[in-house]
């Protein structure tokens, strides 16, 4: 009798067990449905710029879809770490999810200079082609997957600009330019095809080294122009779309495949509903930064349309120049462009 009772006893034991078993299965990488999940993002820059108010948004939105089971911490202004640092320390459980300008992948995965190629990212391609966005962060993500790194999308972080208090209109105004890149192996070959020289510089110096000559010029975004060249620069140049600067939207990988399978699936969708939304504000907010140069100290010259041909024709050889360090990656790209 007393043997009969254990192994009824047991049994029920098992069926409890199995039943946590399969509802926690439910659950994905595990965890009770009620478990709070802690997410440290963290980002370089002042809590004034739109990338925290969006990290803010992200925070917002995936605790209210969780029901708080997501508990998310920002870390502005390098707090803890500037984007380079943070993404360096994914894996290490100290930061979970940052959003680095796209040109610090280029250090852990060569390929992914793809998404900094001239002509490459266009604002209408991703505005108006949901499938080819998600195409695009699928393709990204396999550059990184071994890397440990998880890709959710791209944010724009601007058009680029280049500065001079030299005028520029043509290619060869370009010619012999000592200038500040934006970094990455790619924006400097950009520079090469001009038959300018790409520098690397801290922004704190870069006033100082244009007005005494050090440099010719600056690569940057029209509200680094505002914020940090200012009048120091006379002149600007934009060729359309030739430099659509962007953020991307990483996550250590181990850490999200832990997660239970809604709230991986919650960090996905905010993720990519916040792209649209983000990628038009980012093009007004260009206009606006542009307009208030020009007011306060500066001109601006955009390349006709009917001329922006002869500028991608002689960006061909940055094209030449990835394709040999990173062969087949273009073909992937060109079966997934719209």
């Amino acid at each position: 009798m007393y043997k009969k009772k254990w192994i009824t006893g047991f049994g029920i034991l098992i069926l409890v067990f199995l039943g946590g078993c399969l509802k926690d299965g439910g659950q994905g990488g595990g965890g009770s449905g009620d478990e709070v999940y802690e997410v440290i993002m963290t980002h370089e820059l002042p809590e004034s710029f739109f990338k925290h108010d969006y990290m803010e948004q992200f925070k917002e939105e995936a605790e209210e879809k969780s029901d708080g089971r997501l508990d998310i911490k920002i870390h502005p202004a390098a707090q803890l770490y500037d984007d380079g640092e943070a993404m360096q320390n994914l894996g290490t459980g100290s930061v979970h999810i940052v959003w680095p300008v796209s040109v610090h992948l280029e250090d852990i995965a060569d390929e992914y200079g793809l998404v900094n190629l001239p002509f490459s990212i266009t604002d209408e391609d991703v505005l108006e082609n949901e499938n080819y966005r998600q195409d695009l962060t699928n393709l990204l993500d396999s550059f990184v997957e071994d890397k440990g790194v998880k890709v959710f999308g791209l944010m724009r972080t601007s058009e680029g600009i280049i500065l001079s208090n030299e005028e520029m209109k043509e290619m060869e105004d370009l010619s012999g330019m000592k200038i500040r890149s934006v970094g990455g192996h790619v924006a400097e070959d950009l520079l090469g095809a001009f038959d300018a020289s790409a520098t690397s510089l801290p922004s704190t110096e870069i006033t100082t080294s244009l007005s005494q000559g050090v440099i010719d010029g600056v690569n940057t975004s029209p509200d680094g122009w505002n914020d940090i060249v200012g009048s120091t620069a006379e002149y600007g140049l934009v060729v359309p779309q030739m430099q659509v600067l962007t953020y991307s939207m990483i996550a250590d990988r181990d850490w999200f495949d832990e997660l239970p399978d809604d709230l991986q699936e919650i960090i996905e969708e905010t993720h990519e509903e916040m792209i649209t939304e983000q990628w038009e504000e980012s093009i007004d907010i260009d206009e606006e930064e542009i307009e208030e140069a020009e007011e306060d100290y500066g001109t601006v010259y955009r390349v006709p349309e009917k001329e922006v041909d002869g500028w991608k024709k002689q960006t061909e050889e940055v094209y030449d120049l990835f394709e040999k360090d990173n062969p087949g990656v273009l073909e992937e790209f060109e079966e997934i462009k719209p």
